[in-house]
Protein backbone atom coordinates (compact mmCIF):
# COMPACT_ATOMS: atom_id res chain seq x y z
CA UNK A 1 0.00 0.00 0.00
CA UNK A 2 3.23 1.85 -0.01
CA UNK A 3 4.37 1.36 -3.16
CA UNK A 4 2.18 3.99 -5.04
CA UNK A 5 3.81 6.84 -2.05
CA UNK A 6 7.54 5.39 -2.97
CA UNK A 7 7.12 5.69 -6.69
CA UNK A 8 6.44 9.23 -6.57
CA UNK A 9 9.04 9.85 -4.17
CA UNK A 10 11.37 7.97 -6.75
CA UNK A 11 9.77 9.92 -9.47
CA UNK A 12 9.94 13.38 -7.74
CA UNK A 13 13.40 12.77 -6.59
CA UNK A 14 14.67 11.88 -10.56
CA UNK A 15 12.73 14.83 -11.56
CA UNK A 16 14.22 17.40 -9.39
CA UNK A 17 17.43 15.71 -10.13
CA UNK A 18 16.96 16.02 -14.05
CA UNK A 19 15.57 19.65 -13.56
CA UNK A 20 18.95 20.52 -11.32
CA UNK A 21 21.32 19.19 -13.91
CA UNK A 22 19.44 20.92 -17.03
CA UNK A 23 19.62 24.36 -14.91
CA UNK A 24 22.99 23.69 -14.29
CA UNK A 25 23.79 23.44 -17.83
CA UNK A 26 21.77 26.27 -18.83
CA UNK A 27 23.40 28.43 -16.49
CA UNK A 28 26.83 27.27 -17.76
CA UNK A 29 25.49 28.12 -21.15
CA UNK A 30 24.13 31.57 -20.78
CA UNK A 31 27.62 32.39 -18.95
CA UNK A 32 29.70 31.41 -21.72
CA UNK A 33 27.03 32.68 -24.21
CA UNK A 34 27.49 36.21 -22.48
CA UNK A 35 30.91 36.42 -21.71
CA UNK A 36 31.99 35.56 -25.67
CA UNK A 37 29.12 38.05 -26.59
CA UNK A 38 31.48 40.85 -24.55
CA UNK A 39 34.66 39.39 -26.11
CA UNK A 40 33.80 39.27 -29.97
CA UNK A 41 33.27 42.96 -30.56
CA UNK A 42 36.04 43.58 -28.49
CA UNK A 43 38.07 41.11 -30.84
CA UNK A 44 36.70 43.10 -33.43
CA UNK A 45 37.26 46.53 -32.40
CA UNK A 46 41.06 45.38 -31.64
CA UNK A 47 41.33 44.28 -35.11
CA UNK A 48 39.86 47.56 -36.18
CA UNK A 49 42.37 49.61 -34.51
CA UNK A 50 45.28 47.40 -36.02
CA UNK A 51 44.13 48.47 -39.61
CA UNK A 52 43.80 51.96 -38.45
CA UNK A 53 47.06 51.94 -37.16
CA UNK A 54 48.25 50.30 -40.12
CA UNK A 55 46.78 52.93 -42.33
CA UNK A 56 48.77 55.39 -40.57
CA UNK A 57 52.41 53.85 -39.42
CA UNK A 58 52.14 51.30 -43.06
CA UNK A 59 54.34 48.75 -40.15
CA UNK A 60 53.89 45.15 -42.10
CA UNK A 61 54.09 43.82 -37.88
CA UNK A 62 51.24 45.39 -37.64
CA UNK A 63 49.43 42.91 -40.22
CA UNK A 64 51.17 40.22 -37.87
CA UNK A 65 49.34 41.43 -35.26
CA UNK A 66 46.24 41.34 -37.19
CA UNK A 67 46.71 38.01 -37.86
CA UNK A 68 47.13 37.20 -33.66
CA UNK A 69 43.79 38.78 -33.15
CA UNK A 70 41.75 37.76 -36.22
CA UNK A 71 42.71 34.28 -34.94
CA UNK A 72 41.43 34.90 -31.89
CA UNK A 73 38.72 36.26 -33.07
CA UNK A 74 37.87 33.48 -35.01
CA UNK A 75 38.30 30.21 -32.42
CA UNK A 76 35.71 32.63 -30.23
CA UNK A 77 33.65 32.74 -33.12
CA UNK A 78 33.47 28.78 -33.24
CA UNK A 79 33.36 28.33 -29.60
CA UNK A 80 30.28 30.58 -29.56
CA UNK A 81 28.58 29.03 -32.59
CA UNK A 82 28.89 25.49 -30.99
CA UNK A 83 26.98 26.45 -27.77
CA UNK A 84 23.42 24.51 -28.01
CA UNK A 85 21.81 27.59 -26.27
CA UNK A 86 22.28 29.94 -29.24
CA UNK A 87 22.86 27.24 -31.95
CA UNK A 88 19.85 29.49 -34.07
CA UNK A 89 22.73 32.05 -34.68
CA UNK A 90 25.48 29.36 -35.81
CA UNK A 91 24.71 30.15 -39.11
CA UNK A 92 25.04 33.80 -38.56
CA UNK A 93 28.78 33.50 -37.21
CA UNK A 94 29.69 31.27 -40.32
CA UNK A 95 28.45 33.83 -42.71
CA UNK A 96 30.47 36.63 -40.68
CA UNK A 97 33.12 34.46 -40.62
CA UNK A 98 33.23 34.06 -44.17
CA UNK A 99 33.29 37.31 -44.76
CA UNK A 100 36.21 37.83 -42.62
CA UNK A 101 38.00 35.56 -44.45
CA UNK A 102 37.13 36.68 -48.19
CA UNK A 103 38.00 39.86 -47.33
CA UNK A 104 41.38 39.12 -45.90
CA UNK A 105 42.20 37.48 -48.97
CA UNK A 106 42.20 39.93 -51.01
CA UNK A 107 44.35 41.73 -48.87
CA UNK A 108 47.86 42.32 -51.22
CA UNK A 109 50.83 42.85 -50.10
CA UNK A 110 51.11 46.07 -50.95
CA UNK A 111 47.78 46.97 -49.03
CA UNK A 112 45.42 47.27 -52.00
CA UNK A 113 42.04 45.60 -50.47
CA UNK A 114 42.83 47.19 -46.69
CA UNK A 115 40.15 49.49 -47.33
CA UNK A 116 37.51 46.76 -48.25
CA UNK A 117 38.57 44.43 -45.24
CA UNK A 118 38.48 47.90 -42.63
CA UNK A 119 34.66 47.97 -43.84
CA UNK A 120 34.01 44.80 -43.92
CA UNK A 121 35.57 44.69 -40.00
CA UNK A 122 33.11 47.30 -39.17
CA UNK A 123 30.19 45.78 -40.59
CA UNK A 124 31.04 42.43 -38.89
CA UNK A 125 31.52 44.56 -35.22
CA UNK A 126 27.99 45.76 -35.94
CA UNK A 127 26.28 42.93 -36.96
CA UNK A 128 28.32 41.25 -33.85
CA UNK A 129 26.74 43.58 -31.56
CA UNK A 130 23.53 43.07 -32.75
CA UNK A 131 24.19 39.56 -32.81
CA UNK A 132 25.12 39.93 -29.10
CA UNK A 133 21.83 41.33 -28.09
CA UNK A 134 19.91 38.54 -30.07
CA UNK A 135 21.95 36.45 -28.05
CA UNK A 136 20.47 37.74 -24.80
CA UNK A 137 16.76 38.02 -26.11
CA UNK A 138 17.43 34.29 -26.41
CA UNK A 139 19.01 33.21 -23.84
CA UNK A 140 15.93 35.25 -21.34
CA UNK A 141 13.11 32.79 -23.68
CA UNK A 142 15.28 30.36 -22.72
CA UNK A 143 15.26 30.79 -18.72
CA UNK A 144 11.66 31.97 -18.74
CA UNK A 145 10.92 28.96 -21.21
CA UNK A 146 12.65 26.41 -18.71
CA UNK A 147 10.84 28.74 -16.09
CA UNK A 148 7.81 27.52 -17.39
CA UNK A 149 8.62 24.02 -17.77
CA UNK A 150 9.78 23.77 -14.48
CA UNK A 151 6.79 25.52 -13.15
CA UNK A 152 4.61 22.66 -15.18
CA UNK A 153 6.49 20.38 -13.93
CA UNK A 154 6.07 21.33 -10.39
CA UNK A 155 2.65 21.14 -11.17
CA UNK A 156 2.41 17.71 -12.57
CA UNK A 157 4.86 16.20 -9.21
CA UNK A 158 2.04 18.11 -6.67
CA UNK A 159 -0.45 16.15 -8.80
CA UNK A 160 1.57 13.10 -8.93
CA UNK A 161 2.06 13.36 -5.29
CA UNK A 162 -1.27 13.64 -4.29
CA UNK A 163 -2.47 11.17 -6.36
CA UNK A 164 0.15 9.39 -4.88
CA UNK A 165 -1.03 10.17 -1.15
CA UNK A 166 -4.85 9.22 -2.14
CA UNK A 167 -3.76 6.20 -3.96
CA UNK A 168 -1.87 5.04 -0.26
CA UNK A 169 -4.67 6.46 1.65
CA UNK A 170 -7.04 4.53 -0.01
CA UNK A 171 -5.25 1.06 0.01
CA UNK A 172 -4.48 1.83 3.71
CA UNK A 173 -8.49 1.69 4.20
CA UNK A 174 -8.85 -0.78 1.67
CA UNK A 175 -6.28 -3.10 3.53
CA UNK A 176 -7.69 -2.36 7.14
CA UNK A 177 -10.71 -3.09 5.76
CA UNK A 178 -9.67 -6.32 4.38
CA UNK A 179 -7.58 -7.20 7.77
CA UNK A 180 -11.03 -6.20 9.50
CA UNK A 181 -12.51 -8.97 8.14
CA UNK A 182 -10.37 -11.34 8.02
CA UNK A 183 -9.82 -11.15 11.45
CA UNK A 184 -13.75 -10.42 12.12
CA UNK A 185 -13.93 -14.46 10.66
CA UNK A 186 -10.69 -15.65 13.39
CA UNK A 187 -13.26 -13.56 15.83
CA UNK A 188 -16.11 -15.62 15.19
CA UNK A 189 -14.64 -18.68 14.89
CA UNK A 190 -13.46 -18.29 18.30
CA UNK A 191 -16.57 -16.88 19.63
CA UNK A 192 -18.29 -19.96 18.28
CA UNK A 193 -15.34 -21.95 19.85
CA UNK A 194 -16.08 -20.46 23.21
CA UNK A 195 -20.04 -20.68 23.11
CA UNK A 196 -19.41 -24.16 22.74
CA UNK A 197 -20.64 -24.30 18.80
CA UNK A 198 -18.02 -27.47 18.10
CA UNK A 199 -20.29 -29.18 15.48
CA UNK A 200 -19.14 -26.83 12.55
CA UNK A 201 -16.45 -27.04 10.84
CA UNK A 202 -13.88 -24.14 10.79
CA UNK A 203 -12.36 -23.53 7.56
CA UNK A 204 -10.84 -19.21 7.15
CA UNK A 205 -10.22 -18.73 3.33
CA UNK A 206 -7.71 -15.83 2.62
CA UNK A 207 -3.63 -15.12 2.97
CA UNK A 208 -1.76 -18.89 4.01
CA UNK A 209 -1.35 -17.09 7.80
CA UNK A 210 -4.63 -17.09 7.94
CA UNK A 211 -5.42 -20.39 6.42
CA UNK A 212 -2.63 -22.06 8.93
CA UNK A 213 -4.87 -20.18 12.10
CA UNK A 214 -7.71 -22.03 10.53
CA UNK A 215 -6.28 -24.54 10.24
CA UNK A 216 -5.35 -24.69 14.62
CA UNK A 217 -9.12 -23.65 15.25
CA UNK A 218 -10.10 -26.53 13.76
CA UNK A 219 -7.07 -28.82 15.51
CA UNK A 220 -8.90 -26.48 18.87
CA UNK A 221 -12.45 -27.21 18.10
CA UNK A 222 -11.51 -31.35 17.01
CA UNK A 223 -9.78 -31.20 20.63
CA UNK A 224 -12.65 -29.54 22.35
CA UNK A 225 -15.00 -31.64 21.05
CA UNK A 226 -13.43 -34.77 21.86
CA UNK A 227 -12.65 -33.06 25.66
CA UNK A 228 -16.71 -32.92 26.03
CA UNK A 229 -17.45 -35.66 24.24
CA UNK A 230 -15.40 -37.77 27.13
CA UNK A 231 -16.73 -35.26 29.59
CA UNK A 232 -20.19 -35.86 28.39
CA UNK A 233 -19.66 -40.10 28.42
CA UNK A 234 -18.13 -39.52 31.90
CA UNK A 235 -20.96 -37.87 33.10
CA UNK A 236 -23.52 -40.28 31.94
CA UNK A 237 -21.35 -43.01 33.39
CA UNK A 238 -20.91 -41.62 36.81
CA UNK A 239 -24.42 -40.86 37.06
CA UNK A 240 -25.78 -43.91 35.78
CA UNK A 241 -23.53 -45.67 37.95
CA UNK A 242 -24.23 -43.61 41.26
CA UNK A 243 -28.11 -44.19 40.47
CA UNK A 244 -27.86 -47.80 41.26
CA UNK A 245 -26.46 -47.82 44.77
CA UNK A 246 -28.13 -44.21 45.63
CA UNK A 247 -31.53 -45.53 44.73
CA UNK A 248 -30.54 -48.33 47.29
CA UNK A 249 -29.36 -46.27 49.71
CA UNK A 250 -32.33 -43.84 49.42
CA UNK A 251 -34.87 -46.94 49.72
CA UNK A 252 -32.79 -48.49 52.43
CA UNK A 253 -33.28 -45.10 54.63
CA UNK A 254 -36.97 -45.40 53.67
CA UNK A 255 -37.29 -48.45 55.07
CA UNK A 256 -35.41 -47.83 58.08
CA UNK A 257 -37.26 -44.79 58.59
CA UNK A 258 -40.66 -46.08 58.38
CA UNK A 259 -39.55 -49.00 61.06
CA UNK A 260 -39.81 -52.22 58.96
CA UNK A 261 -36.80 -53.60 60.28
CA UNK A 262 -38.20 -53.09 63.92
CA UNK A 263 -38.17 -49.80 66.15
CA UNK A 264 -35.55 -46.97 66.19
CA UNK A 265 -34.38 -45.19 69.18
CA UNK A 266 -34.39 -41.44 68.58
CA UNK A 267 -30.79 -40.78 67.84
CA UNK A 268 -31.09 -43.66 65.06
CA UNK A 269 -33.92 -41.78 63.45
CA UNK A 270 -32.24 -38.29 63.36
CA UNK A 271 -29.02 -40.86 61.75
CA UNK A 272 -31.62 -42.01 59.36
CA UNK A 273 -33.23 -38.91 58.66
CA UNK A 274 -29.90 -37.45 57.91
CA UNK A 275 -28.81 -40.09 55.33
CA UNK A 276 -31.76 -40.01 53.59
CA UNK A 277 -32.25 -35.93 53.32
CA UNK A 278 -28.56 -36.49 51.95
CA UNK A 279 -29.63 -39.25 49.72
CA UNK A 280 -32.52 -37.20 47.97
CA UNK A 281 -29.88 -34.27 47.93
CA UNK A 282 -27.58 -36.23 46.26
CA UNK A 283 -30.05 -37.64 43.56
CA UNK A 284 -30.83 -33.80 43.18
CA UNK A 285 -27.35 -32.89 42.69
CA UNK A 286 -27.21 -35.51 40.27
CA UNK A 287 -30.47 -34.59 38.30
CA UNK A 288 -29.15 -30.84 38.22
CA UNK A 289 -25.98 -32.52 36.42
CA UNK A 290 -27.23 -33.86 33.88
CA UNK A 291 -29.81 -31.16 33.16
CA UNK A 292 -27.11 -28.90 32.85
CA UNK A 293 -25.15 -31.02 30.56
CA UNK A 294 -28.07 -30.93 28.64
CA UNK A 295 -28.57 -27.60 28.57
CA UNK A 296 -24.89 -26.81 27.73
CA UNK A 297 -25.86 -28.62 24.50
CA UNK A 298 -29.58 -27.27 23.88
CA UNK A 299 -28.18 -24.68 21.16
CA UNK A 300 -30.48 -25.96 17.97
CA UNK A 301 -30.94 -29.55 19.24
CA UNK A 302 -34.67 -29.08 21.22
CA UNK A 303 -37.84 -28.57 19.00
CA UNK A 304 -38.99 -25.50 18.64
CA UNK A 305 -42.55 -24.33 18.77
CA UNK A 306 -44.99 -21.40 18.89
CA UNK A 307 -45.56 -21.24 22.46
CA UNK A 308 -47.11 -18.64 24.84
CA UNK A 309 -44.61 -17.02 27.47
CA UNK A 310 -47.33 -16.20 29.59
CA UNK A 311 -48.98 -19.47 29.81
CA UNK A 312 -45.70 -20.84 30.71
CA UNK A 313 -45.14 -18.89 33.64
CA UNK A 314 -48.67 -19.39 34.77
CA UNK A 315 -48.41 -23.11 34.59
CA UNK A 316 -45.21 -22.62 36.64
CA UNK A 317 -47.08 -20.79 38.92
CA UNK A 318 -49.34 -23.11 39.27
CA UNK A 319 -47.16 -25.80 39.99
CA UNK A 320 -45.30 -23.36 42.87
CA UNK A 321 -48.44 -22.79 44.76
CA UNK A 322 -47.87 -25.08 47.69
CA UNK A 323 -44.30 -23.41 47.99
CA UNK A 324 -45.75 -19.92 47.82
CA UNK A 325 -48.45 -20.93 50.56
CA UNK A 326 -45.88 -22.36 52.87
CA UNK A 327 -44.13 -19.17 52.91
CA UNK A 328 -47.21 -16.94 53.00
CA UNK A 329 -45.64 -15.06 49.54
CA UNK A 330 -47.40 -12.55 47.32
CA UNK A 331 -47.03 -12.96 43.65
CA UNK A 332 -47.32 -9.35 42.09
CA UNK A 333 -47.66 -8.35 38.83
CA UNK A 334 -49.25 -8.47 35.27
CA UNK A 335 -48.20 -11.00 31.99
CA UNK A 336 -48.81 -9.45 28.31
CA UNK A 337 -50.13 -12.26 25.80
CA UNK A 338 -46.39 -13.12 23.98
CA UNK A 339 -45.71 -15.48 22.18
CA UNK A 340 -42.45 -17.18 21.54
CA UNK A 341 -40.59 -19.91 19.59
CA UNK A 342 -38.53 -22.19 21.53
CA UNK A 343 -38.33 -25.61 23.15
CA UNK A 344 -41.38 -26.16 26.07
CA UNK A 345 -39.73 -27.96 28.64
CA UNK A 346 -36.62 -25.47 28.13
CA UNK A 347 -38.32 -22.58 28.69
CA UNK A 348 -40.68 -23.93 30.89
CA UNK A 349 -37.27 -24.82 32.78
CA UNK A 350 -36.14 -20.99 32.53
CA UNK A 351 -39.34 -20.04 34.40
CA UNK A 352 -39.15 -22.70 37.04
CA UNK A 353 -35.45 -22.14 38.01
CA UNK A 354 -36.36 -18.22 38.13
CA UNK A 355 -39.10 -18.60 40.16
CA UNK A 356 -38.32 -21.20 42.43
CA UNK A 357 -34.97 -19.35 42.89
CA UNK A 358 -37.16 -16.26 44.11
CA UNK A 359 -39.15 -18.14 46.12
CA UNK A 360 -36.13 -19.38 47.97
CA UNK A 361 -34.60 -16.51 49.19
CA UNK A 362 -37.89 -14.54 49.58
CA UNK A 363 -38.15 -13.64 53.07
CA UNK A 364 -41.86 -15.54 54.68
CA UNK A 365 -44.70 -13.09 54.06
CA UNK A 366 -42.44 -10.92 51.32
CA UNK A 367 -43.16 -10.36 47.79
CA UNK A 368 -42.23 -11.65 44.22
CA UNK A 369 -43.03 -9.30 41.30
CA UNK A 370 -43.30 -10.76 37.80
CA UNK A 371 -43.91 -9.32 34.69
CA UNK A 372 -44.29 -9.78 31.16
CA UNK A 373 -43.64 -6.94 28.87
CA UNK A 374 -42.61 -6.58 25.02
CA UNK A 375 -39.77 -4.13 24.19
CA UNK A 376 -39.70 -4.05 20.15
CA UNK A 377 -38.86 -7.76 19.24
CA UNK A 378 -38.64 -8.89 22.14
CA UNK A 379 -40.29 -10.41 25.27
CA UNK A 380 -39.30 -8.96 28.53
CA UNK A 381 -39.63 -11.11 31.54
CA UNK A 382 -38.92 -9.68 35.03
CA UNK A 383 -38.75 -12.03 38.27
CA UNK A 384 -37.98 -9.38 41.37
CA UNK A 385 -38.13 -10.27 45.23
CA UNK A 386 -37.43 -9.38 48.18
CA UNK A 387 -33.99 -11.29 49.50
CA UNK A 388 -30.79 -10.68 50.51
CA UNK A 389 -30.01 -9.51 46.51
CA UNK A 390 -26.13 -10.79 45.41
CA UNK A 391 -23.44 -8.60 46.28
CA UNK A 392 -21.20 -6.82 43.74
CA UNK A 393 -18.56 -9.04 44.28
CA UNK A 394 -20.62 -11.94 43.21
CA UNK A 395 -22.43 -10.93 40.51
CA UNK A 396 -19.89 -11.39 37.68
CA UNK A 397 -20.09 -15.18 38.77
CA UNK A 398 -23.94 -15.99 39.63
CA UNK A 399 -24.45 -17.50 36.30
CA UNK A 400 -21.60 -20.13 36.87
CA UNK A 401 -22.47 -23.72 37.92
CA UNK A 402 -22.37 -24.68 41.64
CA UNK A 403 -21.61 -20.93 42.40
CA UNK A 404 -24.12 -19.53 45.46
CA UNK A 405 -23.52 -16.43 46.80
CA UNK A 406 -22.10 -15.24 50.04
CA UNK A 407 -24.59 -15.26 52.84
CA UNK A 408 -27.19 -17.51 51.28
CA UNK A 409 -24.84 -20.32 50.78
CA UNK A 410 -25.73 -22.12 54.43
CA UNK A 411 -28.90 -19.89 55.01
CA UNK A 412 -30.87 -21.70 52.09
CA UNK A 413 -30.36 -24.86 50.88
CA UNK A 414 -29.42 -25.67 46.84
CA UNK A 415 -27.04 -27.37 44.52
CA UNK A 416 -26.29 -23.89 42.65
CA UNK A 417 -26.85 -25.36 39.28
CA UNK A 418 -30.53 -23.47 38.77
CA UNK A 419 -29.30 -20.27 37.34
CA UNK A 420 -26.13 -21.91 35.73
CA UNK A 421 -29.22 -24.17 33.51
CA UNK A 422 -31.68 -21.33 32.81
CA UNK A 423 -28.46 -19.06 31.39
CA UNK A 424 -27.56 -22.10 29.37
CA UNK A 425 -31.26 -22.39 27.89
CA UNK A 426 -31.60 -19.01 27.43
CA UNK A 427 -28.54 -18.46 25.21
CA UNK A 428 -29.37 -21.22 23.22
CA UNK A 429 -32.86 -19.43 22.45
CA UNK A 430 -30.86 -16.68 21.62
CA UNK A 431 -31.79 -14.64 24.36
CA UNK A 432 -30.42 -13.00 27.19
CA UNK A 433 -30.31 -13.45 31.04
CA UNK A 434 -29.10 -10.88 33.23
CA UNK A 435 -29.00 -10.06 36.82
CA UNK A 436 -29.97 -5.98 36.77
CA UNK A 437 -29.38 -3.31 39.66
CA UNK A 438 -32.10 -3.26 42.22
CA UNK A 439 -32.74 -1.33 45.72
CA UNK A 440 -33.59 -4.91 47.85
CA UNK A 441 -33.63 -8.01 46.77
CA UNK A 442 -32.64 -9.63 43.67
CA UNK A 443 -33.90 -8.75 39.97
CA UNK A 444 -33.72 -11.18 36.86
CA UNK A 445 -34.80 -9.93 33.48
CA UNK A 446 -34.67 -12.68 30.74
CA UNK A 447 -34.93 -11.62 27.10
CA UNK A 448 -36.09 -13.70 24.47
CA UNK A 449 -37.05 -13.07 20.58
CA UNK A 450 -40.85 -12.80 19.99
CA UNK A 451 -42.16 -15.39 17.22
CA UNK A 452 -42.37 -14.03 13.49
CA UNK A 453 -46.27 -13.91 14.19
CA UNK A 454 -46.19 -11.01 16.49
CA UNK A 455 -43.09 -9.56 15.87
Amino acid sequence: MMLPLLAAIVYSEITVERITEQSELMAGEANRAGQLSWELPEDLRQMERILRQYVVLGDPSLIDDYVVARNEWRRRSATFAEIPLIKSLAPKIGELMAMEDNAYRSLGSSGEGLPELQTTVTLILERSIAMADEAARIVDAERLSFRKRAEELRDRLMVGIAAALITALVLLLLGRRLMARLLSRVERAVQALGEGQLDRRIALRGPDDLKRIGERLEWLRCRLRELEEQRTRVLRHVSHELKTPLAALREGSSLLSDQVAGPLTPQQSRIVGIMHSNALRLQTLIDGLLRLQRAEHALDRFERVRLRFDDVIQQVLATQQLAVRDRRLRIMGTLAPLAVTGGREEITTIVSNLVANAIKYSPAGGTINLSLTRDGDQAVFNVVDQGPGIPKDDRAKIFEPFFRARGTANSVAGTGLGLAIASEFVHAHHGLLALLDSPAGAHFQVRLPLSREQS
